[in-house]
């Protein structure tokens, strides 16, 4: 077991952020979804400036979603270093 090595990424908790204008293109949201759950998180109007800096690249989405979902992306930190814990038998 001690040279057993775990890929800590096949239990990262599953996170999608998105971005979307208005018609007009003039007023931008990010709306989240964390865990696979159907429903989302309340959208946030973000500028179009970060919208295009999210969609360029620029901005991660874990950049994007510690900014506007702080609680949320905190809790799943908690949960991935907890299965982490319990996968190398940390206390």
């Amino acid at each position: 077991m001690e040279n057993l090595q775990c890929d800590f990424q096949s239990y990262d908790i599953r996170r999608i952020c998105s971005v979307y204008f208005d018609t007009l293109g003039e007023k931008a949201w990010t709306k989240a979804w964390f865990n696979g759950r159907d429903v989302g998180e309340p959208a946030h109007p973000i500028s179009r400036k970060i919208a295009a800096a999210f969609i360029n690249g620029r901005i991660t989405k874990d950049e994007m979603l510690s900014r506007y979902y702080p609680k949320q992306m905190a809790i799943c930190r908690q949960a991935v270093e907890q299965t982490r814990e319990a996968m190398m038998g940390i206390k």
